[in-house]
């Protein structure tokens, strides 16, 4: 889509153009960047923005920064304390084309970005109340109750401290996975200044919820051959696979605005198959 190429050029080009002390650190950015992605989320703030006539500019720098902790959090997934990952997409991961310690600085570099450019987007809201409750929405997404402590309870689940129980799993999803797409969903119609316990925003948090499970089961369905050699459960596996997709599609066609983001087909047709 013409968007979405107008977004990676803008990404690429904040990136070159940012204030960093090393080029190798730049160097090592710019190839998470590079990297073949989906950019679902960059979509999301662009679709959402479009309803409350967001500036494209604004629609730009948000994209760009929620991007920015996507990526953050998959060179950080990848390193050999978490996921232990060589290959993503294709290509060697950051730690692997650089080194750990580089990637590591990447990844922080990648957060500490994202909120530089969310401080420059104050001019767009309506008033200080109104980019207050983005920036904590923004940040509560990322954080201990959002993507960063999803992380941490799959790594509890990991290191044997908590059980792979369904409820355990699911909570894990709504944080690890589930938080930064309901950030990209909502942050723009915020910045525009709509209220946060108004029906627009309490819709498009029951979409972005049921997306987040979607999204989970699909990736599930990817990795489905792997998990069941290695004996991992996951929410397909505990749910069961026919109920787990039903429960998914079901949630999603249901939800509402579904019709008003092009996510909600492409996800569809995952979990058909």
């Amino acid at each position: 889509m013409q968007w979405l190429s107008t977004f990676n050029a803008h990404l690429l080009r904040t990136l070159q153009e940012a204030p960093i002390a090393s080029p190798l650190l730049r160097s090592a950015l710019l190839y998470a960047a590079e990297a073949p992605g989906k950019r679902l989320r960059p979509q999301f703030v662009h679709e959402s923005g479009a309803r409350v006539n967001l500036a494209p500019e604004a629609v730009l720098a948000l994209a760009s920064a929620i991007e920015s902790v996507h990526l953050f959090s998959l060179i950080h997934d990848d390193l050999p304390a978490l996921d232990n990952d060589d290959w993503r997409r294709g290509l060697p991961t950051v730690h692997k084309k650089f080194d750990e310690g580089t990637a590591l600085l990447a990844g922080d570099e990648l957060l500490n970005f994202s909120y530089r450019l969310v401080a420059g987007l104050a001019p767009f809201a309506p008033n200080a109340g109104a980019f207050g409750i983005m920036l904590e929405c923004f940040s509560r997404s990322i954080g201990g109750e959002g993507m960063i402590g999803g992380q941490m309870l799959e790594l509890e689940i990991v290191r044997g401290m908590r059980q792979a129980d369904l409820e355990t799993l699911l909570k894990v999803q709504e944080l690890k996975t589930g938080a930064l797409f309901r950030a990209s969903i909502l942050t723009p119609v915020l910045l525009s200044g709509e209220p946060p316990e108004s029906k627009k925003i309490e819709e498009l948090d029951r979409y972005a919820s049921a997306f987040g499970f979607a999204f989970q089961i699909a990736d599930d369905l990817e990795d489905e051959e792997q998990d069941r050699n290695q004996s991992k459960k996951n929410i397909l596996s505990l749910l069961g696979r026919d109920r787990a997709i039903r429960l998914a599609a079901d949630g999603l066609r249901m939800a509402p605005c579904a019709d008003q983001f092009s996510a909600t087909g492409f996800l569809l047709s995952k979990l058909r198959g």
